[in-house]
């Protein structure tokens, strides 16, 4: 998607891996990432997330991209997936 690969840069953050500090993609993206790949064991993943970062997320940046991947890949189940996913999760 255009201006989707700067807006990872763009929003990366910093993590600690024993001496080295690295960027890696937030939150938010990882689940983007996830939505596009969309197997099995990520739908688990963007569950886990949603659940381990409620209420930390940014969900209206990462559902504006979920909604135009979903279009633009003619996958409107994938978007379908996701609400039912994120149902599931807020009536935990």
């Amino acid at each position: 998607m255009p201006g989707y690969e700067e807006q990872i840069v763009e929003r990366s953050v910093k993590a600690n891996l024993s001496d080295l500090e690295l960027r890696v993609c937030s939150a938010e993206d990882l689940i983007i990432q996830k939505f596009y790949a969309g197997r099995a064991k990520d739908w688990q993943d963007i569950e886990g997330i949603l659940l381990a970062q409620r209420g930390k997320l940014d969900e209206a940046y990462f559902e504006n991209w979920i909604i135009q991947f979903a279009e633009a890949l003619e996958m409107p189940d994938k978007l379908i997936d996701y609400q039912r996913l994120v149902a599931r999760v807020n009536n935990r």
